[in-house]
This record gives C-alpha cells, structure tokens and sequence, in this order.
C-alpha cells in the first residue's frame, strides 16, 4: 500500500515547493533612557482676560445646561420632584399679650411709682412660665 498525499483524495498530489524562512526580526534600535525634551509653543500669544472670561462663561453655560438635562432625566425616570411646604403655627407670640399690655399700660401711666404695676408683672411672669395656656386672670 502506498502512502497518499494529505488533503484528501483523488488530485494528483503535487506539493507546493517549500517558502523560504521569515526573515529574523531586526535588533530594536538603542534608544536613550532620557525622556525627549518638552516642546513649547512659542508661536502662541499669551490669552487675554476677555479670552478668559469668554471661556469661563461658555464653560458656566455647558455646565448649566448639562446639569438641567440631567435633572429632566431624572425627573422622567423617577417622576417629578415635589415640595411640600407645611407651615407650622407661629408659636403664640401674643398668648401673654394682655398681660403684656395691662403691664405696659401701668408702667405709663404711673411713671412716678413703679411698684403699683408689681400684680401685673406678677401675672405676665406667671404667663410666661406656663407657656400662654392656662388661666390666664387679669386684673381690672
């Protein structure tokens, strides 16, 4: 039995001559360890403030209108944002503020002798303590 040539059946079985050898990579040129020297620019005039400012506004405007087109993103995907402002009651200023008045109204009309007005001031300070609520009593 003879041998047949590979690649499968009936042709003739011619080979093709043999490629010659890749030649062997070339040896990498030395280069020096030292890093190539910084180029500068010298034909570039220096930026004046106009320029400046014209490129801090346009870079403000990028930002504004990015940060806006995000939020609206946000806002389509998560929903709206709501606020809900809940407004407390203003704590009672005026709870004491007869006693207040009836105090003040004594002080002014008796200039000369203070200590007339002490049932008052005993009532507005007693107010005061207990936080406006309760009994508040005036006097008459």
């Amino acid at each position: 039995m003879g041998r047949r040539s590979g690649g499968g059946g009936g042709g003739g079985g011619f080979r093709s001559a043999p490629r010659p050898a890749a030649p062997a990579p070339k040896p990498a040129a030395k280069q020096s360890s030292a890093p190539a020297p910084a180029k500068t620019d010298s034909s570039s005039a220096p930026t004046s403030i106009f320029g400046s400012i014209g490129s801090a506004v346009a870079d403000g405007v990028g930002w504004g209108v990015g940060t806006s087109m995000a939020h609206r993103a946000m806002d389509s995907i998560m929903g709206p944002r709501t606020v809900r402002v809940v407004e407390e009651p203003a704590p009672a200023a005026d709870a004491c503020g007869i006693q207040n008045q009836a105090f003040s109204n004594c002080i002014y009309g008796n200039e000369s002798d203070i200590s007339r007005c002490q049932n008052y001031f005993d009532l507005l300070c007693q107010c005061r303590r207990g936080g406006g609520a309760g009994g508040a009593a005036t006097i008459a």
